[in-house]
Order: structure tokens, then sequence, then C-alpha cells
């Protein structure tokens, strides 16, 4: 079979960084074709090159059998060629219908006024295409991250696309709306359409993907089929070195001491329910927090964390009662916070690293009430070479390192601090193997000098490899906490959902 999207050679740099370097990918049609690396690898590079973001300093691009350029996004959709992107390109504000039409509206023949009727009736045939339970004259800000990607693939069928990218498309989503991403994707694939799918977990790629392209550090591995390549193989590839998995040897051993106490918590805006939340944390434990999204997992963290406010309940550290009304109280008790959302939460965009790694331990960097910058940028040093920061620059701008990096940054801010209460939620979600590796390294070090770690995962295999014990919540109430020997993801699953 003749490929329809052919890269040969293809190279691109940055001012002195080479990002790409003599690259080869093939797309062929009615395939899922997984694009691996780690971040920094270049995945996003030849994306955007694909997508004619980015034009390639050299290199051939061969698409339905003729040599071409990709002079901008635009001409890529008008040869058939779309892009799904991570951060989602839509206008919250205007319908699901004008959303799907932005910029090619439909036209009533005398008038020329915007055909609405039309717009929303062609736009509801194409949201059955992709098993949408939703209306074209939806309001966007309405829709679910779920809902919105359907919206996205929805103003790909319109142009009739032939090659699909998806940038990791399943980051921000369930486990029931993954699986339905991915009925839609294989759907795609049976029209002979090329998609070009981004993921950093494993257990997706095995999954879905009939081919798989592996980069490394701007440069061109390997292509194979997906069938019959091995876990540890596929690693290998990737980061270039045998990877030991850092799996917990189960609960905590000997004298259990508490060093978190929650009773009977409750937030102002009433996520969580009945009696409120209680739980207790032990010195040096990894306590899991797992259930479905918005069962109350992150407001939890953000009421210990003094980002929101406490309605009722009580809060103790080793045994004795502490108030917490503020961020500032919460950081003064040893607590810290790696957020959710580490670009809006976590750092601030366009600050560098020296700041965004230093800003949480400015009163401890003082010296006689003054904050000199050779002290921040001194601290930077240590703890993003602590972190294996790369680049480990402190003056560059957090905002362009990749996402393993932006999140050693955030890790690292709060390390200043000394915390003896780590919470981590969703601390590996969109990083590479390698880093998610090295995150998971820092975790059991840090558990075995005594700090005390609440991590919050969508992912099961994570909750299971790294949690002494495993609190799953259910619609705001605490469903069960296990013990490592007894959980599983099938009785979690069953907890997670209302099950006894």
């Amino acid at each position: 079979m003749e490929s329809i999207l052919e890269l040969k050679n293809i190279s691109k740099s940055f001012r002195n960084t080479k990002a790409l370097s003599d690259v080869h990918l093939q797309l062929y049609p009615g395939e899922i074709h997984a694009l691996l690396g780690e971040n920094g690898a270049g995945k996003s590079t030849l994306m955007n090159i694909i997508f004619g973001s980015y034009k390639p300093d050299c290199g051939d691009i061969v698409y339905r059998g003729e040599h071409t350029s990709i002079d901008s996004p635009m001409d890529a959709k008008r040869k058939g060629i779309v892009m799904v992107h991570q951060e989602l390109q839509l206008v919250p504000d205007m319908t699901v219908s004008e959303n799907i039409f932005l910029a090619n509206e439909l036209l009533m023949p005398v008038t020329k006024l915007v055909d609405y009727k039309k717009m929303e009736a062609e736009s509801d045939e194409l949201l059955k295409r992709v098993r949408a339970d939703f209306s074209s004259k939806e309001k966007v800000k309405h829709l679910s991250i779920a809902q919105q990607q359907m919206v996205e693939i929805a103003k790909a069928l319109r142009i009739d696309s032939k090659v699909m990218i998806l940038d990791e498309p399943t980051s921000s989503l369930t486990d029931k709306e993954i699986d339905r991403l991915f009925i839609i994707m294989k759907q795609l694939r049976a029209e002979g359409k090329a998609l070009l799918f981004v993921s950093h977990r494993m257990e997706e790629i095995f999954q879905v993907a009939d081919r798989i392209t592996i980069l490394r550090d701007g440069k061109f591995i390997d292509s194979m089929p997906a069938e019959g390549v091995g876990r540890e193989e596929l690693i290998f590839k990737l980061t270039g070195r045998k990877i030991q998995s850092v799996f917990n040897t189960g609960s905590l051993k000997g004298e259990k001491k508490v060093a978190l106490s929650v009773n009977n918590l409750k937030d102002a805006n009433g996520k969580l329910v009945g009696d409120g939340i209680s739980f207790d944390l032990y010195k040096g434990e990894i306590l899991g927090f797992s259930g479905l999204v918005g069962s109350g997992r992150t407001e939890i963290a953000r009421l210990i964390f003094g980002a929101d406010k406490i309605k009722s309940g009580e809060i103790l550290m080793n045994g004795k009662q502490i108030q917490i009304r503020s961020i500032k109280d919460s950081m003064k008790q040893g607590i810290a916070l790696i957020p959710e959302n580490r670009k809006l939460e976590g750092f601030v965009g366009i600050s560098r690293n020296m700041n965004n790694v230093s800003m949480s331990s400015y009163e401890r960097l003082q010296k006689h009430g003054i904050l000199l910058d050779k002290n921040i940028l001194e601290n930077a040093r240590i703890f993003m070479k602590k972190l294996l920061v790369k680049p480990d620059d402190p003056m560059k701008a957090t905002q362009n390192l990749s996402g393993g990096n932006q999140q050693k940054v955030v890790i690292a801010k709060w390390l200043c601090t000394s915390p003896q209460i780590l919470i981590m939620d969703e601390p590996t979600r969109g990083i590479d193997i390698g880093a998610k590796e090295e995150i998971y390294h820092l975790m059991k070090a840090l558990t075995e000098q005594g700090v005390s770690i609440i991590m919050i995962s969508s992912e099961l295999p994570e909750i299971l490899m790294m949690s002494n014990r495993v609190l799953v919540m259910c619609e705001g109430r605490v469903s069960k906490i296990l013990d490592r020997e007894d959980a599983t993801e099938e009785i979690i699953l069953n907890y997670s959902m209302g099950g006894s």
C-alpha cells in the first residue's frame, strides 16, 4: 500500500537548538500511528511541521504521492491535514456549530446573511458521526473536555480530512471517555483516514495503535508494527536505557506514626457531602487518592493546602490541631501542594526558572530583610540540579521547558520549603516515561526521609505501584480505604463507582 504522507530527512533548528535531525515518518490510509518520545524528543516540532505551523530547514514532504510544501495551518487544512491540539482551539462563548464553521460560515444565497439553521443541521450530522450526545446549539463553554474534543474532531470531518493529528487527546479524560474516544478513532480508521496519535500512556499505545514511530533527542530511532512489541523493548528505545520500576513493597511496616489527621472536613462549596472527609496519613507513607473525575479528590487537597475555605471539620498535625485559613498558614505548618494544572497554578509562565523555583522561599532567602538575586539564583541552581531539570538553566523561561521539566520546576519550588506533608495532584500527567520514573524515585526518597505524601492520580497502575494505602473517593465521600495488599484495579473501580 502506498503511504498517504511521508516525511524524509526532516531537520529543524531554533537558534542554537537542533529540534529535529534527519527524521523519517510514513503514514498509511486506514491506520492509527503512535508517535512516541520523551518530552523534548521533537514530537511537537514534527507535528507542527506536518500541520504547517513550522517550515523544516531541510528534508522532503510527500503527500498523496507528490512532493509538496505545507506553508501554513490553512494550507494544511486545504490539503486535508488537520490537528486536534492538546490545548483545544475553540471559542467558549460561541455555539458548537459556530465553532465548526468558524471562518467558513454558510451564507444564504440572496441576503448573504449567515445561514445558522443550515450550519446547525450539518453540524448535527457531523456530531452523530462522532457519537456526540449534545446539540450543535450548545455553547462550547458548557461542554466537558471530552465533548469539546468531539467538536474538534467534527470540525476535522467537515473538511474531509485525510490525515488527523491527535496531540495527547486522552490527557484530561476519564477512563470511560478514553474508551469512547478510541471507538471514534477506530471508526475513523475504518473510513480510511490516517491518524497520528501522541500519548505518554503505554497501555493506550498497545490498546489502539497499529504502528509506532519513536523519536529520541530529535532523532528517528525506529518504526515498527505495534503488535508483538514488548514494554521493556519500547522503554529502552524511548529512553536509551533500561528503567527499573519503583514498585512499592506494600503497606507500611513497623510502628505507624500519624503525621496528618483529617476529621469530618467539609468545604464551603458543598462538594464534600455527608459527615465530611476523615482519614489519617502516616509518617513516611504514600497515600494514594483514587476516584472518578469530580469525586472530590482535588477539593480535599485544596482545603488541606488552604487554597479553598474550610466550612467545618478539623486538621491535626502530629496530634495537634492546626488552623488553616490560607496558603500561608499551610506553608508555615510544612504542607505543600503540587497542583493538578501546573501551567495555570504551578508556575508563572513568563518568569524564569530561578524565580519559579525560589518564589515560595523568598522569606527564607532574605539576608537582613534584603532579597538578593544571587541568593535566588543559587537556590534555583541547587534544586534544579537535585531534580535533574533539563536544561538546567536558571535564566530560561519555565514555559519554554518540556512538560516533564516544568513539573520538576514546580516540585523544586515546594521542596525548597522542606515540607513534611506533600500533596501531589496528578504528578505525572502529560509527562514522558523517563521523567515519570525520576519523579517516582524522588517520591520514594522523600518518604524514606520521613515526608508523608498524598498522591492523587487517575492512573490506576500508578496508584497500585506507588501507594502504601489507597483512599477511594465516590461522589464527595470516602468510599473505602484499602491496604495495598487488598487493592486491585477491579476493587478500586468498584468502590469508585459506589460499590460495596
